[in-house]
């Protein structure tokens, strides 16, 4: 987010709110579809292989 500009007029603290949730909202997605392309969180672990002495 910039800080306004002397020459700009005064913006309401809204804009800037609704500015930070949709970067948030945009992080998140990104971060969701980093996890789901490693296989997500919930992903089931390997099962061990099975020894052989």
């Amino acid at each position: 987010m910039e800080k306004n500009r002397p020459d700009e007029p005064e913006r309401p603290a809204a804009v800037d709110a609704e500015e930070a949730l949709r970067d948030a909202a945009a992080a998140a997605g990104a971060a969701t579809a980093e996890a789901n392309r490693w296989g997500g969180a919930d992903k089931k672990p390997a099962e061990p292989a099975d020894r052989f002495w």
